[in-house]
């Protein structure tokens, strides 16, 4: 009989044991977030490696889209276009389990707009980080040549067909206009793999549904206080237009990804804890 008692007592305390692990693992996966990142033009997927890094080293999922035409994507030009941009970042969220965090950066900023209203059941988060935020009917053209603060008009260089657009003198103007505080590897990075823009996609006006938009409750926006592409206070003008109230600042320029990941992350974190 006591041999009996013995071996009830060790199995209840096995029990006791692997539901405590299990209780611990479901606390610690409850902070765990799946990130969807989405960069911004004349720039790929690349830029956001140590923000990828430092968010996986803390246990989240993180999914980098890369654009078509960005990167090491070789699908021609004609066949690139905004909506083919919105369908990469939806296919992606679609084929992950449960809400995300969606990110997006400059020219990225649109993408996860129209993307965010076309699978909203899907968006844990939306995230701007120093992104266009175009009302539906406007496209990133009509929205960057609002802003009276851009140094961006006097550095783009078109092609011959007007195809595409790109950064005249990259290696000052990658620097002065995208990341004037990044450090001299990152500036190499960035004229190493800067390839020419499909103008096309970011001439094309978006097209969503501003109901569902402001359904979307988790709104953030990420400004970079410092930014020669995006000025800070047409970020503000942005932010009030789409009715956004929780902000945070970085004092850098308009990559800070790459000069300031830590800030970034730090922010990030803060965000998906709210």
């Amino acid at each position: 009989m006591k041999s009996v008692k013995n071996i009830g007592l060790l199995l209840l305390l096995i029990l006791s044991l692997t539901s405590c692990s299990k209780d611990n693992d479901a606390a610690e996966n409850e902070h765990h977030s799946t990130f969807v990142l989405v960069h911004g033009a004349w720039q790929a997927s690349f830029v956001w490696d140590k923000v990828k890094a430092s968010l996986e080293a803390e246990g989240n999922k993180v999914v980098l889209v890369e654009l078509a035409g960005h990167g090491n994507d070789q699908t021609p030009v004609s066949e690139i276009t905004f909506d083919g941009y919105v369908k990469q970042v939806t296919d992606v969220i679609n084929g992950l389990n449960g809400p995300v965090v969606l990110v997006g950066h400059s020219l990225g900023g649109a993408i996860v707009t129209q993307a965010a209203c076309k699978v909203p059941q899907k968006i844990a988060k939306l995230v701007y980080v120093a992104g266009f935020i175009p009302q539906s009917g406007s496209s990133v053209f009509d929205y960057s040549a609002k802003d009276k603060g851009t140094s961006i008009p006097g550095v783009l260089e078109f092609s011959a067909d007007g195809s595409t657009v790109t950064i005249a003198n990259p290696e000052v103007n990658m620097r002065e206009v995208f990341c004037k505080d990044g450090s001299d590897q990152d500036i190499k990075l960035l004229v190493e793999k800067l390839r020419p823009e499909p103008v096309g996609a970011a001439g094309t006006p978006l097209n969503y549904s501003s109901e569902i938009y402001g359904t979307i409750a988790n709104k953030y926006y990420i400004y970079t206080t410092e930014d020669k592409a995006i000025s800070f206070p047409f970020q503000q003008q942005m932010v009030a237009e789409a009715h956004i109230s929780n902000t945070y600042e970085i004092k850098s320029g308009h990559s800070p990804f790459l000069a300031k990941p830590g800030e970034l992350v730090q922010i990030l974190n803060t965000i998906v804890k709210k």
